[in-house]
């Protein structure tokens, strides 16, 4: 008769000992028999019965009746596989069962039937064992002769099917793996694609909810101290209700009692109508789950150490944006609200000059022009803020652009010599406007910052592919905690602050008109005074190669 996998079902309350019921294979929960149903290990683990049963009944004749016993997710001892006649076994048989499997010794039980044909047979216990870790239980129920005659040869055999059902379970562990490598890469993936912590959360939560059917809860925080209810998956309303009003916050999970741990779990379970609960913490958060099964608590602790490497990454970005988004608003207003009295200031000097007041018209034309200027930059600085502006590039000599950008220092300022190193010519892709700017906002500060009588040196590499530009003064430098920062706009260094000069915004419009061309500026720590450097791809259709 053809035997039957079935997955462990729930124990009966039977006599003591074992008694035979008709023929017949009992079937083990609702299983079809063609296995359509059975997973991949449970189609092996038949095969490997199957095989074992053939070779049993080939010394102990047809009558043998034949029982796989594996332990369940939770360690309890279930017949998984049974071929012959239908055996019912009782609290002795499971207590014998047990021992077989915990101690790895072999042994035997009459039944207790008053059947004489029941009286003649016995039921073999044959422990499943490999390296000494136990794996299940072979029962044998057979003519006492056989037992007599044969136990060696089954007990061989026993011994065979334990080699097959570990190499079944190792083949197991490596697909399990596999499948779980492949769920934390794409969870993995996920997570850093969050735009905000949150939002990482719940992706974790809906991920362990939807891969088991099991209720999820998270609490967190961004900064040191209690926890707050921040996700919950699959779970009703009404206990998302519940876990909110009776732990909505908690301590930080690693301030807290083992007790105190049991009791904030047995909380949880009532909320969500679980009798088990697991959690996995990790420094600022813990997640809980309705359900102690092993194979869920591998995957939540998997789950956690991917919060433990995504999370900081995304507080860092989302205040970056955050920060980003406040700078951009601000940026903004201050160019609208300095357009207005920059554009009155414009229109009283262009008065002045129509009148050549004092012969001051030398002076005045240069003031007319830097307000030009301003007002242009003052636009620029709006563009550049709310990020819509938009570069009209050329192949342009990036040389002449920094000679046109360095000439008005040079004859503006005497107390400064300023060096041009640049071969000639040095073509890129550039916006002529912008990138001038951008060059001239460096050499601005070199002059500002430095003392009188040093030198400013702007140099110029042509690396091939990209153009290297560097402005270097003889000033103070930048002290360590404010190198992270001085791109940031309305920063001024300590020895900027000091002296009074510029508006802080200079280094932020040239990052910004730096990356907008797909390349990088930063400030190199290694020289004495301040080195700026800033490299441009000298084709834009290879600046991603080159941007920060």
């Amino acid at each position: 008769m053809p035997g039957q996998l079935g997955s462990p079902g729930r124990g009966r309350d039977m006599r003591r000992g074992i008694s035979h019921s008709g023929s017949g294979i009992d079937e083990l929960r609702s299983r079809d028999v063609a296995g359509s149903h059975r997973t991949p290990i449970e189609d092996d683990a038949a095969q490997a019965a199957s095989w074992t049963t053939r070779s049993v009944r080939e010394v102990t004749g047809e009558r043998t009746t034949v029982h796989l016993v594996l332990p369940d997710m939770r360690g309890r001892l279930r017949v998984v596989w049974r071929e012959g006649e239908r055996v019912q076994m009782g609290s002795e048989a499971t207590a014998m069962r047990r021992m077989a499997f915990e101690s790895l010794t072999s042994s035997h039980l009459e039944p207790s039937s008053n059947r004489v044909t029941d009286r003649q047979r016995w039921c073999g216990f044959f422990p499943l064992h490999h390296g000494g870790r136990p794996l299940g239980v072979l029962e044998v129920i057979a003519p006492v002769d056989v037992f007599r005659n044969r136990w060696e040869n089954l007990s061989a055999m026993a011994d065979q099917l334990a080699l097959r059902l570990e190499d079944i379970a190792e083949r197991d562990r490596l697909r399990r793996a596999i499948v779980s490598l492949e769920a934390d890469a794409e969870l993995r993936s996920e997570l850093l694609r969050a735009e905000e912590p949150e939002a990482a959360l719940q992706i974790a939560g809906d991920s362990v909810a939807r891969g088991y059917g099991v209720p999820v809860g998270v609490w967190w925080n961004e900064h040191q101290g209690p926890l707050s209810f921040t996700v919950a998956c699959g779970v009703t309303d009404q206990a998302r209700q519940d876990i909110r009003d009776r732990i909505g916050t908690i301590p930080p999970w690693g301030m807290l009692t083992t007790q105190e741990r049991t009791s904030l779990r047995r909380l949880f379970g009532e909320a969500v109508g679980a009798k088990q609960v697991s959690a996995r913490e990790w420094d600022g958060g813990v997640l809980m789950v309705g359900s102690g099964e092993p194979e869920l608590r591998r995957r939540i602790r998997a789950v956690g150490s991917l919060l433990e490497e995504a999370l900081p990454l995304l507080i860092v970005t989302s205040r970056e944006l955050r920060r980003n988004m406040e700078i951009d608003l601000g940026l903004a207003w201050t160019a609208h609200e300095l357009s207005g009295p920059l554009l009155s200031i414009k229109a009283a000097l262009e008065q002045l000059l129509t009148r050549r007041a004092l012969g001051g018209e030398a002076l005045l034309t240069l003031s007319l022009r830097e307000l030009e200027q301003l007002v242009g930059d003052m636009g620029g600085i709006l563009g550049w803020a709310v990020g819509s502006r938009p570069l009209n590039p050329s192949f342009q000599d990036v040389s002449q652009l920094v000679e046109a950008a360095v000439d008005p220092y040079r004859k503006n300022s005497s107390s400064h010599r300023i060096e041009v190193i640049a071969p000639r010519p040095a073509m890129a892709e550039v916006d002529p406007t912008h990138l001038r700017a951008a060059v001239a906002n460096l050499v601005r500060n070199a002059v500002a910052y430095s003392d009188p009588g040093s030198t400013v040196v702007v140099e110029i590499v042509d690396e091939g592919a990209r153009i290297r530009l560097s402005v270097r003064d003889q000033g103070p430098g930048i002290p360590a905690g404010e190198r992270e920062t001085i791109f940031d706009p309305f920063v001024r260094g300590e020895a900027g602050s000091r002296r009074g000069r510029g508006s802080g915004l200079g280094l932020f419009i040239t990052r910004r008109v730096v990356e907008a061309h797909g390349g990088t500026v930063w400030l190199d720590p290694g020289y004495p005074g301040a080195d700026f450097q800033m490299v441009l791809p000298v084709d834009r259709r290879e600046a991603p190669r080159f941007a920060s």
